[in-house]
Parts: structure tokens; C-alpha cells; sequence
């Protein structure tokens, strides 16, 4: 009885109300099969439409009559919907790559095809920890929040590493996460607002919340300097597949290197001192980071340090010129990172194209005429290159005074270059002194 019960409570999508008392409920309906108030949903006709959270009594608004979200929810997704004084639709819950390109934008996300590139650059394989077992921790940081798209996908990529949360508490569901300062414009009635969780020991729920969150197993940071796009992509990682993604990702609002400078002081080892200044250590925690931001290469010493080894630092810039900047730092600061790849990222670029750059030095004695291209502007002789006339600088040696230091920026083709937005990924190889 009580099984058939159960599977007229899964089929009716109702859920049982849950007393502190009672087995511990999930944050959300794992069953995407049917819809439930609150997803947000794409209506298929001659062009997709993205819906707000599915309300009972309220209703979509289409180019021809509207939709009534009574006539949605609960039903199978696909399904056919008559439009009041409209066409039929057919409704479905959005794939990422639909939520990002339909979703309202104030600041230009990082595209679908190239967040996908962005994150396989990182090589991620989290692994779901068995009962008993500790897996190591993830950590990946991502400065520049913007519009949550890679966001997203990072915490897709981690996502199965964690075990499925607990129900929220009632200070940190949608709209808000705890442990950070309430932003301007947000209102603390929000938080009351269709609470399921209203008949709950609010101490209880927070302490199997706080419980969680210290033993995930992956985490995505993610900072931003605006805390205007810090909510709207706050606002839309939870508005995905009813939040699923939400309690992997904890969000930050300032300058990268400020929340760099509060980590250290919360995980500094007490006892441990450095041998050259007497202080406090951190050891370093950050798997993986990812700086999208203006001036980028000028955050890369506060960020490398904290990488792991063997970590991943991928710099995301729309111009090939501020990869040659990072190179540049990276050598000025004498930074343990060395240069996995430079990809060209672009809808017409299939896997991304390859890019070569590097520092070199022009010897005093070499021939100037090499610098100059041919009459014919073409050559297969592979001596023609001014290329040929560079010679690499080693990460530990510093160029001599009388040779000219220069910056290599070229499409690769195979193992040849040829002339003709950029992610750069360097690998940090050892431990830095600690900073």
C-alpha cells in the first residue's frame, strides 16, 4: 500500500510534507520529465521563446495570443499546448546551450561552443566519491562572473562530484547565498516568497546546509567587481534545471585579489611560519583558474601562487596581444606556469585553432633583410620564415643586453606556422616560495 501510495505521489508530481523530524528531502525534483512551478520553460513554435518561472494563474505572453502556465504545468515535456487565442506550442525544458542564448543578457556571455572548449581545455574528471572514501578536493576559481554562462558549465563539469544537497535554508535559497553581504536592491521579503520549507526547524535545515556545503567535494568560485552582474548570474545558475547547479558554485563580489587575500587569511595554517619571513603559511588550494576581466595578465601573480601543482591557468581575452602580455608577465615575475596552448575561438573555428606565442630574441648578428617578406609575398622554403632567425628564451635564463627581445603572435598549422577572442592555458609545474 504504501508503495503504490508513493507512486501516485511520483506520478501526481506531489511531494509530502516533511517535518524536522522526518527523512531529509531533496533541494529539488530530480524528475524532468513533467513540469513544476518555477521552471522556466522554451516554447517551440516558429522561434524558441524563454518563459519567466512557470506560476499557477499567471501566464507567457507570445506573438500571437499567450499561454497560460496552468496549462503547462504538471504536464509531459513535449507535449502539445494550445496558446489562448494562439497557435500550439510545444513546450520543453531548455538544454544549457538554449538557457544561454535565450536568457536576458547585460553583459555578453561566453558562447556555448566556446565555454564547452574552454572547460575540455581543463581536462576535468571528477569522480563521485564512495561512501566512507574521501576524493581529493576540486576548487576552481573563475574571476569574471559576467553573465554566469561558464559558470554554468564549470559546475556541469564538477556537478557529479558532490553528493545531491540539502533543502536550502530559508536566508539562502534563489535569490541569495549566505556568507556574503546583502547587495544593493535586494529585499529580504523575496526570501518568505513561496517557501516550501516553511514548517522546518530553520536551525536544523541551516546546520545540514553549513554540513554540506564544508564537505563538497568540488566548488566553483567565482568572482566579480559588479555586484549588479554578480546577481543576475547568481539569479540565472539558479534558475537552470530547478537550481540543480546552484549549491556548487559560491559566488564573490570585489576585486579578485581581495578575495585571494580573504582566503589566505581563513586557511592560514597556524604554527606552520615561512622560513624567509617569519609568517603564516597557506598552502596552496585553487585546482584550476580561469580569468576573464579586463587587464587579466595584471592578476596572474595573485593568482598563480594559490594554484596547485600540476593546476591549470586559462586566460580568456579577446585580443591576441593581451595573451602576449600575459607571456610577458609571466616571465617578468619569473611565475613557475609553462604554456600549454593558445587556442583561437570562433564559431567558424572547429576544436579551435592553434596560435604560437612565445618570447624569443633577435641576435644582434642576424641578417635585417630576413625581417622583411619576400617580393612575391609566398614561400614554401621554410628558411624564408623570420622566424628561423629567433631563438627561444628558456624559462630560466634572462636575454642578453645586445639581443632584442621580441613577441611571436602566429596561427599553427600542423607543426608549422603560417601568418594569418583567445584562451590562454599555462600549467603551474612546481611550488612557488610561499607569498
Amino acid at each position: 500500500m504504501a508503495r503504490l501510495l508513493q507512486s501516485l505521489r511520483r506520478l501526481l508530481g506531489v511531494t509530502p510534507a516533511v517535518g524536522p523530524a522526518g527523512p531529509r528531502s531533496r533541494s529539488f525534483d530530480p524528475n524532468f520529465s513533467i513540469f513544476r512551478e518555477g521552471d522556466r520553460i522554451v516554447l517551440h513554435n516558429k522561434q524558441p521563446v524563454l518563459t519567466k518561472p512557470l506560476k499557477k494563474g499567471d501566464k507567457t505572453n507570445l506573438r500571437r495570443g499567450q499561454l497560460d502556465h496552468d496549462r503547462v504545468i504538471g504536464n509531459r515535456v513535449w507535449d502539445t499546448v494550445q496558446a489562448h487565442k494562439g497557435p500550439e506550442v510545444r513546450p520543453s525544458l531548455p538544454t544549457l546551450d538554449e538557457y544561454v542564448a535565450l536568457t536576458p543578457r547585460h553583459v555578453t556571455p561566453i558562447y556555448p561552443h566556446d565555454a564547452n572548449l574552454i572547460v575540455s581545455l581543463l581536462d576535468l574528471h571528477p569522480n563521485t566519491p564512495a561512501a566512507g572514501m574521501n576524493e581529493p578536493q576540486i576548487e576552481i576559481l573563475e574571476s569574471g562572473t559576467g553573465h554566469g554562462s561558464l559558470t554554468l558549465h564549470l559546475a556541469r563539469a564538477i556537478h557529479a562530484a558532490n553528493s545531491t544537497p540539502p533543502p536550502r535554508p530559508l536566508k539562502s535559497q534563489i535569490r541569495f547565498l549566505e556568507d556574503r553581504a546583502k547587495r544593493p536592491g535586494e529585499e529580504d521579503s523575496e526570501q518568505s516568497e513561496g517557501s516550501q520549507y516553511q514548517n522546518s526547524d530553520a536551525d536544523t535545515v541551516q546546520e545540514e546546509w553549513d554540513t554540506w556545503r564544508a564537505q563538497r567535494n568540488a566548488i566553483i568560485h567565482t568572482v566579480d567587481v559588479s555586484a549588479k552582474f554578480s546577481k543576475l548570474a547568481e539569479k540565472n545558475v539558479q534558475g537552470f534545471r530547478r537550481g540543480m547547479y546552484g549549491g556548487d558554485v559560491d559566488f564573490y563580489v570585489g576585486p579578485v585579489e581581495d578575495w585571494i587575500a580573504e582566503q589566505k587569511k581563513q586557511r592560514t595554517k597556524t604554527g606552520v611560519l615561512s622560513s624567509l619571513t617569519g609568517q603564516s603559511s597557506v598552502e596552496p588550494f585553487l585546482s584550476h583558474a580561469i580569468l576573464d576581466m579586463p587587464s587579466a595578465q595584471l592578476r596572474i601573480p595573485h593568482v598563480a601562487p594559490m594554484l596547485k601543482r600540476d593546476g591549470f591557468l586559462a586566460v580568456f581575452v579577446p585580443s591576441i596581444t593581451q595573451i602576449g602580455d600575459c607571456v610577458r608577465l609571466i616571465r617578468q615575475h619569473h611565475l613557475s606556469l609553462v604554456q600549454e596552448r593558445v587556442v583561437e575561438l570562433g564559431m567558424g573555428i572547429s576544436g579551435g585553432r592553434q596560435w604560437d606565442v612565445r618570447l624569443a630574441t633577435k641576435k644582434s648578428g642576424a641578417d635585417p633583410a630576413s625581417w622583411s617578406p619576400s617580393a612575391e609575398g609566398e614561400s614554401d622554403d621554410a628558411s624564408a620564415d623570420p622566424a628561423e632567425d629567433l631563438t627561444d628564451i628558456p624559462v630560466s635564463e634572462v636575454p642578453s643586453k645586445v639581443d632584442e627581445m621580441v613577441m611571436v603572435c602566429r596561427p599553427k598549422v600542423g607543426l608549422r606556422t603560417m601568418g594569418g577572442g583567445f584562451v590562454g592555458i599555462w600549467r603551474r609545474i612546481e611550488d612557488l616560495p610561499i607569498r
